[in-house]
């Protein structure tokens, strides 16, 4: 009996191995995918946004306008997002100056901010923002007016806040111009002005702060004075007395705008303590990216 189940095992065993053998080509091929080690975020630096099409811009705003129930007067900038731009301004004029203003008084409660905060993630697509844990208020004002405003009763109330809201954290580190400013009536949100950013990390830092200054020598940078007329300063190492700050920052490039770590010098002008310059170095080229005349 012991030798009859022993050739049964014998049978299985070589059958199983024939499978195993058939099937592990196929096993592996199907699994070549999950090998394949996914995207780092070294592989998206730096993240790039392009300038969208005239056209396109315009159906995407309409879109934004709709999705908002036409409550919203401001508008998209060129990369489709809601930081502040004049591009699709009517003859140059921020539409929200010509809006009906809403005559009902608005009292201040923390209502106000979650209604911003959610107004924000809601329009993720535009705004950058998925989280509303990471909004920091730094600041609410109230915009008076009237809902009296005729008689002898004419009164000065609040009529919508201005809500705004602290720039980007990504990995403790700031991302440049992305505050936020959101205005809430008594109908709701009515606008938002800046943006966040989807944001790639370059990891290990290759350039220090101390390099990125020694590639500003010898630099040649411009500036008007108050009767236009045209100066020009090559930056010396005295020029920069202050520590360089890491940040995140938009950089344009041709069609669009990249997502750079880098080191903000900021250069003073020659025998004087007035800060003229910020200039944008690469924590992971040492190029200078580009200059900010203030």
């Amino acid at each position: 009996m012991s030798i009859f189940f022993a050739r049964i095992f014998t049978v299985v065993s070589r059958k199983f191995l024939f499978l195993s053998l058939f099937y592990l080509p196929f096993a592996l091929l199907s699994g070549c995918s999950s090998l394949s080690p996914e995207e780092t975020e070294e592989d998206k630096y730096p993240v790039f946004f392009p300038k969208l099409l005239a056209e396109d811009l315009t159906v995407l705003n309409e879109e934004y306008h709709r999705e908002n129930e036409n409550l919203i007067c401001s508008t998209l900038n060129q990369y489709g997002f809601t930081g502040f731009s004049r591009v699709l301004f009517p003859n140059n004029e921020n539409p929200c100056l010509s809006r009906t203003e809403i005559k009902t008084e608005l009292p201040f409660s923390n209502g106000l901010v979650t209604k911003a905060k959610h107004a924000l993630v809601k329009n993720a697509k535009y705004t950058g923002v998925s989280n509303s844990d990471e909004l920091i208020v730094s600041e609410i004002i109230s915009l008076d007016g009237c809902t009296i405003c005729e008689g002898p009763n004419i009164n000065n109330v609040p009529l919508q806040w201005k809500v705004t809201f602290r720039p980007q954290i990504y990995k403790g580190v700031e991302v440049l111009d992305t505050e936020i400013v959101v205005y809430v009536d008594a109908n709701g949100v009515n606008r938002i002005w800046g943006n966040w950013y989807e944001v790639a990390d370059p990891g290990f830092i290759e350039v220090g702060s101390n390099s990125a200054k020694e590639a500003i020598v010898g630099l040649k940078l411009r500036y008007a004075n108050e009767m236009n007329q045209i100066f020009e300063q090559q930056i010396a190492a005295d020029h920069m007395p202050d520590t360089p700050v890491l940040n995140f920052g938009a950089i344009k490039v041709d069609n669009g705008i990249e997502l750079h770590k880098i080191w903000v010098v900021d250069v003073y002008l020659e025998n004087t303590n007035e800060i003229k310059w910020k200039v944008y170095v690469s924590t992971q080229t040492g190029k200078v990216l580009d200059s900010e005349l203030l």
